[in-house]
Formats: structure tokens, sequence, C-alpha cells
């Protein structure tokens, strides 16, 4: 199996579901009619609703840094315990780091984005390895 495909389909379905998830509670907040104006009203940044929109923005981000070298590994097949690991650890924190985020769990919160990021930053360099060999 190739594990380096985890964080691709990670990244991904987080990114929606946190778009999805920020949607719905417009919908529930604002009404369905203001999904069709222009929104030069802005979304408010505080409560629940800001941490959806802050939660979705650093999905995004975190997909920006963890797709190039998880695509990277997968084409070049690259695998190894070190990458299966902070795949599945990729996966796992971002998940957790997502349901944190938006239960207002700081501290929870904090630690899963600095396992992730250490998770980006392994993943990062096996992919500059499998490059240059």
């Amino acid at each position: 199996m190739m594990f380096a495909s985890i964080p691709l389909l990670t990244a991904g379905a987080l990114v929606f579901i946190s778009a999805a998830v920020q949607h719905l509670n417009t919908v529930g907040s604002r009404g369905l009619a203001f999904i069709f104006t222009d929104r030069s009203t802005p979304l408010g940044r505080e409560g629940f609703s800001g941490r959806a929109a802050r939660t979705l923005q650093n999905n995004l981000e975190s997909a920006g840094m963890v797709v190039p070298a998880a695509m990277i590994l997968v084409v070049t097949d690259a695998e190894n315990a070190l990458i299966t690991g902070a795949a599945l650890t990729y996966a796992a924190v971002r998940i957790g780091f997502t349901l944190s985020y938006w239960a207002g769990i700081n501290k929870l919160r904090s630690f899963f984005w600095g396992v992730g990021m250490a998770t980006i930053i392994v993943l990062t360099l096996n992919a500059a390895l499998a490059v240059l060999q």
C-alpha cells in the first residue's frame, strides 16, 4: 500500500469538510438568502463562525505544504517505516486539529498543529531524498 497517498486524501477531505462546515454554519446563522448575496458584509470572526473560518484557512495552508511532498513520494514510489508513520500521524493529527479547533480546545489544537508540522517536515525531507536519488 502506498501510505504517502494518505496525506493527499486527508488534506483534500479536510479542506472539503471544513468548507462544508463553514458554509452550513453560515446558512444556519445568516440564512439561505445571505448565500446569494455579494457578501460585502463580512462574516464575524468570533465564536464558532470565526473558528470555522480559521480551521478552513489552516487546513488549506497545511494542504499547500503537505501535497507537494506527498505527491513526490507517491510518484517516486518512496516508502519506508518513517514515511508510513509520518503519513498516518499526519492524518490523525490533522483530524484532531480540526475537531479541537471547532470545539475551541486551544491547547490540544496547538499540540496537534505542532505534531502536524513535524510530520510535514519528515515527509518533505523524505521527498527531497527521493528526488536526489
